[in-house]
Order: structure tokens, then C-alpha cells, then sequence
């Protein structure tokens, strides 16, 4: 859709020039989802700056409001880890839903969630059906590094995980001045075995299999992850955004 290079911020946005664009011009508002917990080597903010910055690319094809993000949530296997924070379950539900309810009652018909965390599937599945209950609120909700694990395959021979090939990529790709690429050399991962609960992780990164799916700094593969995922995350909205139209009308 491409209207404006610039997305359309709604932080920034006075209350008269709301009236005027939404919904009639902008029926659809885009919200980054993440949490502050340790990520291997890259950012505590790693679950925010990924969303902040796939929703910005969402926004700028499909013609949406970027709202601000919600930046605290749940976290639970690396809290022991310095600079990690949590909120509790309940308290991150009741307040991601009356978020979303308030979209609704804003006027907005549309609502694309982009999560960064692992840790608010439930919670976000029940607020979406809470707006959706509440205000009619149509929405749908990417959890970005699970919608492709063909992609980190093709791109690095194997998934990845906690603060592996995936997160590392997006992160080296969207905000590059935040990954130190010489302390990758130092990074191990904790294999999780089956059938065993380990809490806190014993290392803040983690693989599926190991020695596979471990970040390796290539600039060159990391765009080529990214650009991937990219693409997934707007065809999975506009299909439902299609969908929507033509069944539903909205």
C-alpha cells in the first residue's frame, strides 16, 4: 500500500489530525510486543527493538498506525540473569487487553500484534479474543521467529533459539551498532534436554540441536534471514486482511 515512506506514528499524532485520518484513512494500527531479559550477547531490549522494527516494515506496506510498544512482560527462564525484568501473568494480560479494547473503542477496525517474546502466547491469545469480544476489534498475532523455521534452515543449516541465528540476525540487521560480532566467538548455548525443566536456563542463549543454528555474524546471511521473515509477516497480514474484506467485509 506504501502510504507515506515515513510510517504514521500515533504518539505523534495531535487529537484533531486522529479524528480526520482514522478510521476512514487508517483503519489499521500495528503494536510491537516484547519483554527486557538477557539475550546471549545482543541487547536486553532484543524482544522490543525485533517488533519495533518489523512493525515499522509492516506499516509502511500495508498502511498502518504504528503504535507505541509495550515494552515490560513476562519473563520467566532468564530473570536470574542481570538486567532482566518481569511482570506477572495476570498483570501483563489485564493490561495488554485493555490496550487492545482501546484500540477498538478508538475507532481503529484493524489490529496486526508483532510479539518478540516466547513467553506471552497465552496472554495474547486471550487479550485478542477479549477486543475482538468487546469492541469487534479483527486481529492477528505474529510471533515473528516461529512463523519460519525454514528460512534460519535455509539461511543457517538448522533453527536456532533463545538468542541464537534468529534473534542475532534481526538483531545485527535492525539495530547493527548493538551486536558486538567479536564476542559471538565467546557465546555457548544451552541445549535443552527432553523431558527435563531447568529454571533459571543455565546460559542466556539456547539451541535446538547442538552445535547447530548458532549465530555466526555474516552480515550478507543475516539480511538474507531477515528479509525472509519480512515477507512472511506481511503475507500472513495481508491474507488475513484479504480474508477479512471479502468475507466479512472489514
Amino acid at each position: 500500500m506504501d502510504k507515506a515512506a515515513k510510517p504514521l506514528r500515533l504518539k505523534e499524532l495531535r487529537w484533531q489530525e486522529f479524528r480526520a485520518r482514522v478510521p476512514g484513512e487508517y483503519d489499521a494500527v500495528v503494536i510491537p510486543v516484547g519483554t527486557v531479559e538477557a539475550h546471549g550477547v545482543i541487547p536486553l531490549g532484543t524482544d522490543i527493538i525485533i517488533p519495533e522494527y518489523l512493525a515499522d516494515k509492516l506499516a509502511a506496506r500495508l498502511g498502518l498506525v504504528v503504535a507505541p510498544a509495550v515494552n515490560y512482560g513476562v519473563t520467566r527462564a532468564l530473570l536470574a540473569y542481570p538486567g532482566s525484568h518481569t511482570v506477572s501473568s495476570a498483570a501483563f494480560r489485564d493490561y495488554v487487553s485493555d490496550v487492545f479494547v482501546g484500540f477498538g473503542r478508538m475507532g481503529f477496525r484493524k489490529l496486526v500484534v508483532v510479539n518478540g517474546h516466547g513467553g506471552h502466547f497465552d496472554e495474547l491469545k486471550e487479550a485478542a479474543s477479549r477486543a475482538f469480544r468487546e469492541t469487534g476489534l479483527f486481529t492477528v498475532v505474529l510471533h515473528w521467529w516461529v512463523m519460519a523455521p525454514e528460512a534460519c534452515v535455509d539461511v543457517y543449516g538448522a533453527e536456532g533459539g533463545h538468542a541464537s541465528a534468529e534473534e542475532t540476525a534481526a538483531i545485527q540487521v535492525a539495530a547493527p551498532d548493538l551486536l558486538d560480532v567479536g564476542a559471538l566467538a565467546g557465546l555457548k548455548a544451552w541445549v535443552p534436554p527432553a523431558g527435563v525443566f531447568v529454571v533459571p536456563f543455565p546460559r542466556p542463549a539456547s539451541v535446538k540441536e547442538a552445535g547447530r543454528g548458532m549465530p555466526d555474524g555474516d552480515a550478507r546471511k543475516a539480511r538474507d534471514y531477515l528479509a525472509r521473515i519480512e515477507e512472511k509477516c506481511y503475507q500472513t497480514v495481508a491474507a488475513a486482511f484479504d480474508g477479512w474484506r471479502e468475507e466479512l467485509g472489514k
